[in-house]
């Protein structure tokens, strides 16, 4: 395939992925902000139990995907799943608009979301590194963050200040609308890139996952790491309304649009974070090494919100936010990375990590929730803080502990 081919592919991927990412700003940040109001002294429970419900569809689907691959093909399957993920969320949106309950009809639609969420959690990755076909699976996946960063902090941006005008489901319409462009890529531009084979899947779904998660392996290494990170890293921008409100901004929307925004600056900046740890690091450790980044990030978080209040504070956690995000997305990448340079299928690596990290969160999202309401913002970051700090200890120790014995 000549350059100019490949180069027009990776930026008409680039450039819907975009849309679909300001899209799914609008959605997040819409419907999070329906289950906090819809109970503000209940805000981050409900928010936590809408979100669980979408993840349990999406750990119920991942360990499926390399089946489905292998009877429609990783092209098709992609396609598919992203035409659902606007069906699903245009559906949703216009329901609201007709004037249903708004957080009635959110809890209604999450697992038909979370199918598709399943699904997009285990392709994207694997369609960033096609259509940017001379990177690896971390140069590829930093490389769309920053796409996808400019995006959704303009998302972010816009939601925060049109929600606050308009009725409930607009947002979740957009969500929908704007993921179309990107099916349509998936199904008439094929990437330049190596697209992993449809192959015949070998044994269940569940025990390949399982065959994985308990042998002892470099990837089960990463599977540790990926289930760290899901318990006590992304709950933070899961319930980024919830710790809006705690922090007592209003207008609410506007604020936690502000914060969104903060982290997708940094998710711009991840490449630089992930190019200099690759530099004088293995992508495990490296994975380590940004997860501990954001664990400082999560006592900076709480230290701030100790020492201002008001739009000070909000501007301070703003700022810190790009710390975290560039972090949280270096981890991202580093750990796929690290995933792919198992030894495994790359469809299966992928999948494999995707279900540990689907199948943890909904812990992750109770532990925050419950922390939140029984005690406060800060406990939760320092709690947070600390179990992010030594679970990447850990695995840091593991991978130098499977290194010296291969050593020897």
């Amino acid at each position: 395939m000549t350059d100019g081919v490949s180069t027009r592919s990776a930026v008409l991927f680039l450039g819907t992925t975009a849309l679909s990412t300001i899209g799914a700003a609008l959605g997040a940040l819409e419907s999070t902000y329906i289950a906090t109001t819809s109970d503000p002294g209940r805000g981050a429970l409900r928010t936590a139990a809408m979100i669980i419900v979408l993840l349990i569809a999406a750990v119920l689907t991942v360990p499926h995907v390399p089946l489905l691959a292998s009877r429609w093909g990783y092209q098709r399957l992609y396609a598919l799943s992203t035409a659902g993920t606007a069906i699903v969320w245009a559906a949703a949106g216009l329901a609201m608009l007709a004037g249903l309950p708004p957080y009635a009809t959110l809890l209604v639609a999450m697992p038909f979301m979370g199918v598709s969420t399943g699904l997009t959690t285990v392709l994207a990755p694997l369609f960033a590194r096609a259509y940017l076909s001379r990177n690896t699976m971390a140069g590829a996946y930093s490389r769309l963050a920053v796409i996808m960063g400019l995006s959704w902090g303009l998302g972010s941006l816009l939601g925060g200040q049109i929600f606050q005008s308009t009725a409930p489901g607009v947002g979740v319409l957009m969500r929908g609308i704007l993921a179309v462009p990107l099916a349509v890529v998936l199904v008439v531009v094929h990437p330049a890139g190596t697209v992993p084979a449809a192959r015949q899947a070998s044994g269940g779904a569940w025990r390949t996952m399982v065959h994985h998660a308990r042998t002892p392996s470099p990837l089960r290494t990463v599977i540790v790491l990926s289930g760290v990170v899901a318990v006590f890293a992304l709950p933070y921008l899961s319930l980024i309304v919830p710790v809006t409100a705690a922090l007592r901004q209003v207008p609410l929307v506007s604020g936690a649009g502000i914060l969104m925004a903060g982290t997708s600056v940094g998710e711009v900046l991840s490449p630089i974070l992930v190019s200099t740890l690759q530099r004088r690091l293995p992508s495990l450790p490296a994975a380590a090494a940004a997860a501990l980044a954001g664990a400082a990030c999560l006592l900076a978080f709480a230290i701030a919100s100790v020492l201002w209040t008001d739009r000070v504070e909000l501007l301070i956690w703003a700022l810190i936010g790009v710390g975290f995000g560039a972090s949280r997305y270096a981890m991202k990448s580093l750990e796929l990375d690290a995933a792919v340079r198992s030894g495994v299928d790359d469809g299966d690596a992928v999948a494999t990590v995707s279900f540990a990290k689907t199948a943890l969160a909904p812990v992750g999202l109770l532990l925050w929730a419950l922390l939140m309401s029984v005690t406060s913002v800060e406990m939760t970051l320092l709690v947070a803080c600390a179990g992010l700090s030594i679970g990447a200890a850990a695995v840091w120790a593991t991978y130098a502990r499977q290194t010296a014995a291969l050593g020897t």
